[in-house]
């Protein structure tokens, strides 16, 4: 019977939140053994976690931790712990993850525990989701495209001014103006977010700028959000290319090809499509529409990222639609965002959210794409 172990903080840790069901900031240990669930915290989270978290026992890593610096037996390590646990119940091998702590890792090969790693994530029933964690990103979805719609109104509210730039309520519009609606939307609504795209026009063919200075119209500008729920602590994501004005021919061409594409792309999706041969669909579609991808000029350009990921405890995790996909499970979340970067042009990127099905997919966002906001 395989022992896993944990050694995180559920915020950086997908599976140990995934597993337990308890969030904190503070790293803390877990054991899996069997049908057994065992978490060692430290006491400020103890109370709480024996009452939230999913878990057979609960034990104070405060406490342990305290008779490690008296006795000295083992170094003062949260592996010692877990060290003198697998040797009272005499297990000699455990299953971690790839980003396993190292020091954790040589104190317990120091003491005869043989380590086997695993690829992310941990547990592979990650992937398919089950029906509580569909519905907790079908909400956050739709709460995300309520942040979208937002900043809609507000480009299409806004005026043009003699130099080409934006105006919102008797202030010229800024990429930070944008940001910080966007922010206060997401804390309205109960979502999270480090950071959120909001580029303009030759900035979105760098497709993580986040975007700076003034939104000008007549541009592409790409809004791509991709919060967190504070609640469920599932993500959602979405991107839309918007243009507040007249488009020029060239951007109207690329966005018709990328929305086109991602429509195709919707189309093929069902359970066990290979998420690879998804990806080559996207590269030989735009190919074939005779957009060069590749460093052109010295600037890498065109369609030169994956075509999709894994959506649920993490914004990126498996499945990914992309050079190395593997097969979709039924019931995965991916997106699809198949994109177009030209310097002179612009950016542009369309995304939604993709449910896997036995026979097809179910788009989890609702969101109408349009690029001319006049």
């Amino acid at each position: 019977m395989n022992v896993y172990v944990i050694i995180d903080t559920p915020v950086k840790s997908a599976d140990l939140l995934y597993k337990t069901g308890y969030y904190c900031l503070d790293p803390f240990i877990y054991i899996e053994n069997g049908g057994e669930k065992i978490a060692f915290l430290p006491g400020t989270e103890f109370e709480k976690a024996k009452k939230k978290g999913r878990l057979n026992k609960v034990c104070n890593l405060s406490d342990e931790l305290q008779k490690l610096s008296q006795t000295k037996k083992y170094p003062f390590l949260k592996s010692s712990v877990v060290l003198e646990y697998l040797l009272k119940n005499e297990i000699n091998e455990i299953f971690v993850s790839a980003n396993f702590p190292l020091i954790e890792a040589d104190n317990l090969r120091n003491h005869n525990i043989k380590i086997y790693t695993k690829e992310e994530p941990l547990y592979k029933e990650r992937v398919s989701k089950n029906a509580e964690e569909i519905e907790y990103i079908r909400q956050n979805s739709k709460k995300n495209v309520l942040v979208m719609d937002g900043v809609k109104n507000i480009l299409l509210e806004s005026t043009i001014t003699n130099d080409g730039r934006l105006k919102h309520n008797g202030e010229i519009l800024t990429v930070k103006i944008l940001q910080d609606f966007i922010y206060k939307k997401f804390i309205d609504l109960d979502l999270y977010s480090d950071t959120v795209i909001t580029s303009i026009g030759d900035q979105a063919c760098d497709p993580h700028e986040t975007g700076y200075g003034d939104v000008l119209a007549h541009q592409s500008i790409v809004i791509d959000i991709y919060p967190r729920s504070r609640t469920n602590y599932y993500y959602t994501d979405m991107t839309r290319t918007f243009c507040k004005g007249k488009a020029s021919g060239e951007l109207k061409q690329i966005y018709e090809s990328v929305r086109d594409c991602q429509k195709l792309i919707a189309d093929k999706i069902k359970a066990d499509t290979n998420g690879a041969s998804i990806h080559q669909f996207a590269v030989d579609f735009f190919a074939n529409k005779g957009y060069k991808s590749g460093v052109i000029d010295g600037v890498l350009q065109g369609f030169f990222h994956g075509t999709g990921h894994g959506l649920g405890l993490e914004c990126h995790e498996d499945p990914y639609i992309s050079t190395y996909g593997k097969n979709l499970p039924e019931n995965s979340i991916v997106s699809n965002e198949p994109g177009l970067y030209y310097l002179g042009i612009g950016g542009v990127r369309i995304e939604d959210l993709l449910l896997i099905t036995k026979d097809g997919c179910e788009n989890l966002t609702n969101c109408e794409k349009e690029l001319e906001l006049e």
